[in-house]
C-alpha cells in the first residue's frame, strides 16, 4: 500500500455513496470550506477499505477543497473591502456639501462671506478683460472688475463684496486684444446641495444649485 493512502483510506466505493458524491460535486461551487470538508471526510469514513482510489484522486479532493476556501477567504475580503470603500465614500460626499463647484455658465449666487467666484477661458492672449457682475433679476450692474495682459487659458476671478441675500448674480466676461474682441467662456463655482454614491459602481451624482445633477468626474475643481 502506497504512503499516500492515508491508513489505506482514501476513496469511496459504494455504489449508493458516490452516486450522492456525484450529485454533490455539481454544487461545489455554492459550498462553504466546512460543508466541504465535512463531505471529505464522510467520503474517508464510508470508503470501501479493500478498494480505495489512487493517491491522485485523494489529492484532487484535497486540492477542491483549497480552492473552496480560498474562494470563500476572498470574498471575505473583497466584502470587507467593500463595505470599507463605501464608507470612505459616504465621508467624502458629506464632506463636499456646501462647497462650491466648477461648471460651466453665468449665473452664480454669493456665499455666506459674499464671495463670487470663477473661471474665464481665453482662446488666446488678451490686453484686456472686464468681468462684469449683475442682478440677473433687474439687470443692475453691481461690480466691475478690470484685468490686463492675460495669456491663453484659465483665468480665474472673483469678487468678495457681493450681496449675501441669495439672488442670482449674471457673469459677463469681455476680452479683447489688438485684433479686436475674444471669445471667453465663462464657468462659476455653484453651491453643492447633495449629494447621492452609487452603491455598485461607487459614482457619485452631485446636486448643485441652479445647475441640477452632474456626475463627479464631470466636476474638475471645488472651493
Amino acid at each position: 500500500m502506497s504512503v499516500g493512502n492515508i491508513g489505506g483510506y482514501s476513496g469511496l466505493r459504494s455504489t449508493s455513496d458516490m452516486a450522492a458524491t456525484n450529485a454533490t460535486s455539481s454544487k461545489t461551487a455554492d459550498m462553504g470550506s466546512g460543508d466541504f470538508l465535512t463531505l471529505l471526510t464522510t467520503q474517508l469514513q464510508n470508503q470501501d477499505p479493500f478498494q480505495p482510489m489512487e493517491n491522485g484522486e485523494f489529492l484532487g479532493q484535497l486540492a477542491q477543497m483549497s480552492t473552496v476556501r480560498g474562494i470563500d477567504d476572498l470574498n471575505a475580503t473583497l466584502s470587507t473591502m467593500a463595505t470599507q470603500m463605501s464608507g470612505s465614500l459616504i465621508s467624502q460626499a458629506s464632506g463636499m456639501l456646501g462647497q462650491g463647484a466648477l461648471v460651466t455658465g453665468s449665473l452664480a449666487r454669493p456665499d455666506e462671506q459674499g464671495t463670487v467666484a470663477g473661471r474665464a477661458n481665453l482662446e488666446e492672449y488678451a490686453d484686456t478683460m472686464v468681468i462684469e457682475y449683475t442682478d440677473a433679476e433687474t439687470g443692475d450692474v453691481l461690480h466691475r472688475q478690470s484685468l490686463t495682459d492675460q495669456y491663453a487659458g484659465p483665468v480665474e476671478f472673483s469678487w468678495d463684496g457681493a450681496p449675501t441675500d441669495g439672488r442670482q448674480i449674471r457673469i459677463k466676461v469681455t476680452a479683447a486684444n489688438a485684433d479686436g474682441t475674444l471669445d471667453a467662456s465663462t464657468q462659476v463655482y455653484a453651491r453643492i446641495e447633495g449629494v447621492e454614491v452609487d452603491s455598485v459602481s461607487g459614482e457619485m451624482t452631485l446636486q448643485i444649485q441652479d445647475y441640477g445633477a452632474f456626475l463627479g468626474s464631470e466636476i474638475t475643481a471645488l472651493r
